[in-house]
């Protein structure tokens, strides 16, 4: 059976989450002027209330972020004129390939950033006049 502790959340049975909770001199539990028994019941008279409290809160793991590199955003090329976009299209596939097989590490960054210089070469030969 759960037992209320001071100073933790709690969820109610609606999915509320309830706290912290903080312990009274008689043995009962406050949060935001409702008083709570030891084993988490709202009412007293151990009758179910939407209020009650029936597991500890625990709070969900921050979403981890996209496991992305900054540099692909500079291998775009839907964006680019088609003349360009050919040129540029499979350094761009090279890049996610790169990505989706290689560990991520200083040396697959250094290769990533090398592919870019390339690409941008090979868009600037292009365009030389």
């Amino acid at each position: 059976m759960m037992q209320l502790e001071d100073g933790k959340f709690y969820r109610s049975r609606i999915g509320d989450k309830t706290g912290p909770m903080r312990a009274g001199p008689d043995g009962n539990y406050f949060w935001l002027g409702r008083a709570y028994t030891k084993d988490g019941y709202y009412n007293g008279d151990g009758e179910p209330s939407r209020h009650d409290l029936i597991e500890e809160w625990k709070d969900q793991p921050p979403a981890k972020p996209a496991d992305t590199d900054h540099v692909l955003q500079f291998f775009a090329f839907d964006h680019l004129p088609p003349a360009l976009k050919e040129i540029s299209r499979p350094f761009g596939q090279m890049a996610e390939n790169m990505t989706k097989t290689l560990p991520r590490n200083p040396e697959r960054t250094k290769a990533l950033n090398k592919l870019l210089e390339a690409k941008d070469a090979a868009v600037r030969a292009f365009i030389a006049k």
